[in-house]
């Protein structure tokens, strides 16, 4: 726990999903596969605030991207 700070609230994958989109199950998978910044202390996955947040305005972000690309996209079909 040396590179997470001592003051950084650190929150389970369960209470993190109360503050996101995500379900637990999907935050563990996330984390497993390195796509969210979580930290395993034990047999638990554990993400700061910020950290949630990061992810979901860059998936927001990235979503908006692939909508601007579709809507070009089904503009050069009519």
């Amino acid at each position: 726990m040396n590179e997470i700070s001592s003051r950084t609230e650190l929150l389970s994958l369960r209470e993190a999903a109360t503050l996101s989109p995500y379900s637990a199950d999907y935050l563990n998978l996330l984390a497993r596969k390195g796509k969210i910044r979580a930290h395993k202390i034990g047999r638990d996955w554990l993400i700061t605030k910020s950290d949630l947040f990061d992810y979901i305005r860059k998936q927001q972000v990235e979503s908006k991207s692939r909508l601007r690309q579709l809507s070009r996209y089904l503009n050069l079909l009519m």
